[in-house]
């Protein structure tokens, strides 16, 4: 017979191996406070004021990770892949006292389904995933407690600000007691409350974000079509999560082929329709998707963290069946739990991890960067030349493959003889074509300053074409070079 202790006991050795993974991706730079691990100088510190910072970054959030640092766990991933592993459990435990009181022991098979699922691999592995599985926490905490209003109002809150993918959780209070009066005042919260917090999140993400796909920030009618098509995406990943990753092919690239209209995209209309009309289950799953603003804004939208309070939705539509049907039920446990062990073994590390998502995502441009990224950090230019080119030849109008191409070149480049010379000019060709596809991108454009400057003072440029016996070498416009009128430098 299953039983909530069953299920957390399922869920505890599926994802197990989090506790022997270090630091990955952004866990350097947000955890462990590794500057050097972001080149992009739009992610530095923008001055925020004291409430601002805590804020924006969610006060549970802020103060929590300052309490970790104080225990001195800076540097120790260990306890913060703890923390999120029993957060996650306790996530469990908690979603089951919100749906046993409405639908009974069938709550138990949707715990099991949703807490082994490999798609929320980056909220329970992942360190910088926590904010969905801390807010997910507040939230199910909110709703065991609806009957109480200054409870509910409070932890929804605190859920929102630390982030806002759980904002329409009176929404679905409203789902689970449709007869009490405490749902419609929690909807008036989110409104008043709510709703202008996250309009501010959502113009924060809009105008300062990354200089990635910045042009494709702008409103279409058209990425209804793509809002569409990623739901149903997602649902079709949940169920067959063999690809995961960050990039899903597509990463961040803007891809005007999501916004066209085809059978794909009737597909999906008829899919969401199907949800709308499914009760809790398909809203919650709908509700969950919506609030993540990356959806409206590049193709960073297909990263799997974003299903980690949605794809509960999911599991409350099958749930029935599965315990209708118990083989069913066996044979998708045995194969999510499978799943999830596994991939979590390629969240080790950084390297495994790229190259996992590599292998899982061939296509992928953007996946193929931060291996390559990762390899720079690492010293090993000449490996990370060779995958930087396999990039280029999936998409040469990638911004950040010509950025690291070119430091693949300048951190080989050398005076002392002319093959060292060739490959600083080979960096200035990889940094002026990063300008020519994103001439606002202020980091290349600061670095080829820097190299030109140092190939004239050095005198393998000149500045005076009657002393260059070589190669013309043309110089963009950039702010800064006054010097250079006519756009272009000489060889000696």
């Amino acid at each position: 017979m299953l039983t909530i202790e069953t299920v957390i006991a399922i869920a505890a050795f599926a994802w197990h191996y989090s506790l022997f993974c270090g630091y990955i991706s952004d866990d350097h730079a947000t955890v462990a406070q590794r500057k050097d691990i972001i080149p992009d100088e739009e992610k530095q510190d923008r001055g925020e004021g004291f409430w601002l910072k805590r804020f924006n970054d969610g006060i549970v959030m802020f103060y929590l990770t300052r309490f970790f640092w104080a225990l001195g766990f800076r540097n120790i991933p260990f306890f913060w892949h703890l923390f999120s592993y029993l957060l996650h459990l306790s996530n469990v435990y908690l979603l089951y006292l919100v749906l046993f009181p409405i639908i009974g022991d069938t709550a138990l098979y949707v715990c099991a389904f949703w807490s082994v699922n490999p798609m929320i691999n980056q909220n329970v592995v992942w360190i910088s995933g926590r904010p969905y599985s801390i807010a997910l926490f507040l939230s199910l905490i909110a709703l065991i407690n609806w009957n109480i209003p200054y409870v509910f109002i409070s932890f929804y809150l605190l859920a929102l600000i630390t982030n806002i993918s759980i904002f329409f959780v009176p929404v679905l209070s409203l789902f689970l007691h449709p007869e009490s009066i405490y749902p419609k005042i929690y909807i008036g919260s989110m409104l008043l409350l709510g709703a202008p917090w996250v309009l501010w999140k959502f113009n924060k993400r809009f105008t300062r974000g990354l200089v990635i796909d910045r042009d494709n920030f702008a409103w279409k009618t058209r990425k209804i079509n793509t809002l569409v098509k990623v739901m149903s995406y997602y649902i079709w990943t949940i169920f067959t999560p063999v690809r995961m990753g960050w990039y899903h092919q597509a990463g961040f690239r803007y891809n005007e082929k999501w916004e066209k209209f085809n059978y794909l995209s009737l597909l999906s209309y008829a899919i969401i329709a199907c949800l709308f009309f499914s009760g809790l289950g398909g809203w919650w799953y709908i509700l969950g998707i919506l609030p993540n603003s990356n959806v409206y804004a590049t193709n960073s939208f297909l990263q799997d963290r974003y299903t980690y309070f949605a794809s509960i939705g999911i599991a409350i539509l099958l749930a029935p069946i599965l315990q209708e049907y118990p083989i069913l039920f066996y044979v998708a446990m045995t194969f999510y739990v499978t799943r999830s062990y596994m991939y979590s073994r390629h969240m080790k590390n950084d390297e495994k991890m790229y190259r996992e998502n590599w292998r899982n995502h061939p296509k992928s441009d953007y996946a193929i960067n931060n291996l390559c990224y990762f390899l720079i950090q690492q010293l090993r230019y000449d490996e990370a030349r060779v995958i930087v080119e396999r990039g280029l030849h999936i998409n040469d109008r990638n911004k950040m493959l010509w950025y690291n191409l070119g430091i693949t070149y300048a951190a080989q480049g050398n005076f002392a003889n002319d093959e060292g010379k060739f490959k600083f000019i080979k960096a200035l060709d990889c940094w002026k074509k990063c300008l020519e596809i994103e001439p606002r991108w202020a980091k290349p454009a600061n670095d080829l300053k820097k190299l030109i400057k140092l190939l004239v003072d050095n005198k393998v440029l000149t500045l005076n074409p009657k002393e260059g016996e070589g190669f013309s070498v043309s110089v963009p416009p950039i702010i800064g070079m006054k010097e250079i009128l006519d756009g272009k430098v000489n060889s000696t």
